[in-house]
C-alpha cells in the first residue's frame, strides 16, 4: 500500500493514479469506489475530518473529483497552520515587549503574597 507520508498530497495523488493507470494496462482496472477506498487509506490523520463523509457517500466519487476535494482540504491545512504560526508570533511578540519597564514586570507573577500587619497596638 502506499502511504502519502512526507509527499505532497498532488504527488501521492499522482503516484496511486499512475499505478491504477498501469494495472489498467494489463487488464485490470480499478474501480473508482476501490480506488477512493485505497487513496483514502494511505492519507494519514490530517485527512481523517475529510475521509469520512467521502467514505459515507452513496455515489463513488470521480478521480477528478476526489482529486480537487483533497487538494482543496490540503490547501485549507497549511492556510491554518499558517495562521496558528502567526498567532504564536504575535503572541510571543507581545510578550517580549516590556510595557511597564524593561524587565517585564507586569508579566511577572508575584512570589511572595502580600501579608498585612494586622496588630493595632
Amino acid at each position: 500500500m502506499i502511504k502519502k507520508g512526507n509527499q505532497s498530497i498532488q504527488a501521492y495523488l499522482h503516484s496511486i493514479k499512475s499505478l491504477a493507470d498501469e494495472i489498467s494496462l494489463i487488464d485490470h482496472p480499478i474501480s473508482e469506489d476501490d480506488l477512493t477506498l485505497y487513496i483514502l487509506s494511505g492519507l494519514g490523520t490530517d485527512f481523517r475530518e475529510i475521509a469520512g463523509p467521502i467514505h459515507a457517500r452513496e455515489r463513488p466519487l470521480a478521480f477528478e473529483e476526489l482529486h480537487d476535494l483533497l487538494i482543496s482540504h490540503d490547501v485549507y491545512l497549511r492556510r491554518l497552520e499558517a495562521s496558528s504560526h502567526q498567532l504564536i508570533a504575535s503572541v510571543n511578540y507581545t510578550h517580549s515587549r516590556a510595557p511597564y519597564g524593561q524587565d517585564n514586570s507586569f508579566f511577572k507573577t508575584p512570589t511572595k503574597p502580600h501579608s498585612f500587619d494586622r496588630s493595632y497596638g
